[in-house]
């Protein structure tokens, strides 16, 4: 038996899907970025209705103007790192909403300023106290929470690791600067969605594969010096990573499908057959 929400859910997706994968895959045509393109946008838009899903289940009020404001803010949110990878984009990402709105034919919901204000703060991981959501909707807290939710898993160590390595964050700082950021991530999300313990359980082992990966790379630095040229453990997928998809602007599914891994450790063939298969889980939703 499908719910009132499912149905909401899709009659909002009817509207607004296409229009906005659309524009996010335009704006991301000419940058080589894969850990924030329109697959993580698609991603994070999958883990944000199984959010809705979850809590309206639980007895939390969902309108469809929520989700309206919802699917905007997310297919956007980080469309501005098409032309920086600073930790500002938010700002270029809420003015690519404008223009999205203005130049689109479909009627913008009530309360929109609210969508502009949670695509600019979306990346403002301080979480200084957590924000009770029991019975309210919180187009901030959904957001930031379903974006986090993407930095788990190994498809999390990947983007991690991609976007550290083009703020040209030392691959030997990478492990720390990780490490504390997404501690604070998962303490939101497990803080805020206390009332749903169900949900919190679902994600805990995916933020433990993401954590341990950077684990083992401090792990590695703190044994040898780190080489460009290592392609053995948690640095040789560092380096994967940095020459194969950045430097030689390959997609993350063509270099999992390398055939040349099968020459490097198990680490390293391990890490990027579980990436393929968690991309290819959300290729088939």
């Amino acid at each position: 038996m499908t719910s009132n929400i499912d149905k909401i859910i899709r009659k909002t997706e009817t509207i607004w899907l296409e229009p906005l994968m659309i524009a996010c895959t335009q704006q991301f045509a000419n940058t080589h970025l894969p850990s924030h393109n329109q697959t993580h946008h698609k991603r994070v838009w999958e883990y944000a209705k199984d959010l809705i899903i979850k809590t309206s289940q639980n007895g939390m009020i969902i309108s469809e103007n929520d989700i309206e404001r919802l699917i905007i803010a997310v297919f956007i949110h980080d469309q501005g790192m098409s032309e920086t990878s600073s930790k500002d984009h938010g700002k270029i990402s809420r003015k690519m909403c404008k223009a999205f709105i203005n130049k689109c034919n479909i009627p913008k919901p009530d309360f929109f300023e609210q969508v502009l204000d949670a695509i600019e703060n979306h990346d403002n991981k301080e979480y200084l106290k957590p924000i009770s959501i029991a019975d309210e909707f919180n187009i901030q807290v959904f957001i930031n929470t379903a974006d986090d939710l993407d930095a788990f898993g190994t498809i999390g160590a990947y983007r991690y690791t991609e976007i550290y390595l083009l703020r040209q964050i030392a691959v030997k700082a990478i492990p720390e600067a990780v490490l504390t950021n997404m501690e604070r991530r998962y303490k939101h999300f497990s803080e805020n969605f206390a009332h749903f313990p169900q949900l919190v359980t679902a994600h805990y082992q995916r933020y433990i594969t993401s954590r341990n990966f950077f684990k083992d790379l401090n792990f590695q630095i703190g044994r040898i010096e780190y080489s460009p040229q290592t392609l053995l453990g948690p640095i040789g997928v560092v380096n994967y990573i940095k020459n194969e998809i950045l430097d030689k602007k390959r997609s993350p599914n063509e270099v999992c499908l390398d055939k040349t891994l099968s020459n490097t450790d198990f680490y390293c063939q391990h890490f990027f057959h579980r990436l393929h298969k968690e991309m290819r889980e959300f290729d088939s939703l």
